[in-house]
C-alpha cells in the first residue's frame, strides 16, 4: 500500500531555505537552443570569452545589468562572470542558469573560491592556461538539451532502503521513454546485483574516468542494458564513481532525452546538485532517521536543490510530522521493503505504485 500526496509536482526546495532549482526549466524542452551569458566587466577576458564561445558554435549575449531571474536569463543556460562581478551575481537561491567565474592566471584568491562556492557555481576557470576547460564547458552547452529528467535518490540515514528504492522509479519510467539507472556511490554500490542484473558489459565509472567523455547518444547506447533500463555502475575491479566523473556523466546524460535515476550518495549530493530536477530524500519515520536527515541536509547547505520527502512507514512518527522536522514536502509514503529488486518485478502497490504516480504527476 502506498499514500501519495495531491500534489502534481516536485515544487519545493529540500533545505530549509529556498534554493536553485537544479537546471533552468526552458532545459527541458525538445532542442532548446543554448545561449550563453557573459556578465563579467574585464574586457580581457571577455574577449577570450566570445573567441571561445565562436569556437563552440555557441550563441553569445552580453548584460551590463545585474543578472537575476528578472533581467534577461530566460533561455539562457550558463552564466559566465569574472571574479570581480561575481558579488553582482545572485546566490544560490531561486531558478537561475548555471555559473561559471573566470580568473586570470596568478589571481587564485580562496575569498574568490568560497564566493563562487556561496553562488553556486559549477567552475572556476583561470585564463589562458585553463583554456581547453573553458572550450569544453562552452561545448557541453553549445548541443540542443533534449527533455531529460533527472531524478536523485537519497537516503537521509544509514538503512533507509534508498538503492532498492531507486529501482522503483527506473523500472516505472519506462513508460515514459528511456532510462538510464546510475549508481552514484564511491564504494561501489551493487545496485547490479541489487536488481538482480546478469554480468554487466559495457560502458562503467573506469571508463568515465578515463576518458572523460561527455558523447551524449554514444555514451547511453554504450551502457549495458537490463530489462529496457540502461544501468552505469562500477564493474568487477573498477573504479567507482568521484566527483568528476558524475558531473561528466550527468552532463551528458541531460541532453539524451528521458529519465536519469540516480541513487546517490549523501558525499555526493553536491557534485550532482546542478543536474537535479529534483531530489528524493527517503526516510524511515524515526526520531533517529530525522536526526540523521537534518545533518545531511546540513551539509548540503550550499548546493542548489529541489525535491521532497519519501517516507517509509517504519518508526513511531507520522510521516507528516516527519516531513515537518525536515523542512520538505511529502511526496509520498510506502511500507514495503523488499530486498532484490529485479526490475520485471513491478508490484501494483507499495513502492512501484508510488513512483509510477510520482512520475505521471511530474509530467
Amino acid at each position: 500500500m502506498s499514500h501519495v500526496r495531491p500534489a502534481r509536482s516536485f515544487p519545493s526546495v529540500l533545505t530549509a531555505s529556498p534554493r536553485a532549482g537544479g537546471r533552468p526549466d526552458s532545459s527541458r524542452d525538445a532542442d532548446v537552443p543554448p545561449t550563453v551569458l557573459w556578465c563579467g566587466t574585464d574586457a580581457q577576458l571577455g574577449a577570450a570569452v566570445r573567441d571561445h564561445a565562436m569556437a563552440a558554435g555557441v550563441s553569445l549575449r552580453t548584460s551590463v545589468g545585474e543578472p537575476t531571474m528578472g533581467s534577461g536569463t530566460e533561455g539562457t543556460t550558463l552564466l559566465i562572470t569574472d571574479a570581480q562581478s561575481l558579488d553582482r551575481m545572485p546566490r544560490a537561491e531561486g531558478t537561475r542558469p548555471r555559473l561559471a567565474v573566470l580568473i586570470p592566471d596568478g589571481a587564485h584568491d580562496v575569498g574568490v573560491w568560497r564566493a563562487a562556492l556561496t553562488r553556486g557555481a559549477r567552475a572556476v576557470v583561470s585564463l589562458p592556461s585553463q583554456s581547453d576547460e573553458l572550450l569544453a564547458l562552452l561545448t557541453e552547452h553549445a548541443r540542443p538539451r533534449r527533455s531529460t529528467r533527472i531524478i536523485g535518490i537519497v537516503a537521509g540515514c544509514g538503512g533507509a532502503g534508498a538503492s532498492s528504492f531507486a529501482a522503483r522509479p527506473a523500472a516505472a519510467a519506462r513508460a515514459h521513454g528511456p532510462v538510464v539507472l546510475v549508481d552514484a556511490d564511491p564504494t561501489g554500490g551493487g545496485l547490479d546485483t541489487l536488481i538482480e542484473a546478469p554480468p554487466l558489459r559495457g560502458v562503467s565509472w573506469m571508463d568515465i574516468a578515463a576518458t572523460g567523455s561527455t558523447d551524449t547518444d554514444a555514451l547511453r547506447e554504450s551502457l549495458p542494458q537490463i530489462d529496457d533500463v540502461r544501468l552505469l555502475c562500477t564493474h568487477e575491479n573498477g573504479p567507482a564513481v568521484d566527483e568528476a566523473s558524475l558531473d561528466r556523466a550527468l552532463a551528458a546524460l541531460s541532453f539524451t532525452g528521458g529519465t536519469v535515476v540516480v541513487d546517490l550518495a549523501p558525499t555526493l549530493v553536491p557534485a550532482a546538485a546542478t543536474h537535479l530536477d529534483e531530489l528524493m530524500l527517503l526516510s524511515p519515520c524515526s526520531d533517529h532517521a530525522v536526526r540523521a536527515a537534518q545533518r545531511r541536509q546540513a551539509s548540503w547547505r550550499n548546493s542548489p536543490l529541489r525535491g521532497g520527502l519519501v517516507a517509509r512507514r517504519r518508526g513511531d512518527l507520522h510521516p507528516h510530522d516527519v516531513a515537518a522536522e525536515l523542512r520538505l514536502p511529502l511526496l509520498g509514503t510506502f511500507r514495503d521493503s523488499p530486498g532484490a529488486v529485479p526490475l520485471l518485478d513491478v508490484r501494483r502497490g507499495g513502492a512501484d505504485r508510488l513512483c509510477r504516480q510520482l512520475l505521471k504527476d511530474a509530467r
